[in-house]
């Protein structure tokens, strides 16, 4: 069993086989290998939890994603840890081609990079902010 876990660790999937387990092991059911490879990928390390630091530029970038405006455009008015979730929740405006109004308004979430427009709903956004306390 040590053997095929240092495998799996390692990522050498030819030693990795569930055959030779078997043989090897024979009293081991392959429940008990897919619970033990379950285990490893839970624990395998992803990217870095983003910081207060990160956040001002993963919500430009979110924001720009859904709408053709360079960084310059986006204007964050509240970023802070999320009083709901794990992460933080970042508040702004866009200017807008016309430069009427107050710009567009939007909302990001962090990590995740889920950005809501006025343009998805002006109730939606009325929602996440209020909820956020944006304003």
């Amino acid at each position: 069993m040590k053997q095929l876990l240092a495998a799996l660790v390692n990522g050498n999937a030819a030693e990795a086989s569930f055959r030779p387990a078997v043989l090897v092991f024979g009293r081991i059911s392959l429940k008990h290998l897919v619970m033990a490879g379950s285990i490893l990928l839970a624990a395998a390390p992803g990217e870095a939890v983003p910081t207060m630091a990160d956040v001002p530029a993963l919500a430009k970038t979110a924001v720009a994603r859904r709408i053709d405006v360079p960084a310059s455009a986006i204007h964050i008015l509240s970023a802070k840890p999320s009083e709901r979730m794990p992460g933080f929740v970042v508040c702004g405006r866009v200017d807008t081609a016309s430069g009427a109004g107050d710009g567009e308004r939007f909302f990001v979430i962090i990590p995740g990079d889920f950005a809501i427009l006025d343009q998805d709903g002006k109730g939606l956004v009325d929602t996440y902010w209020s909820a956020n306390h944006c304003e």
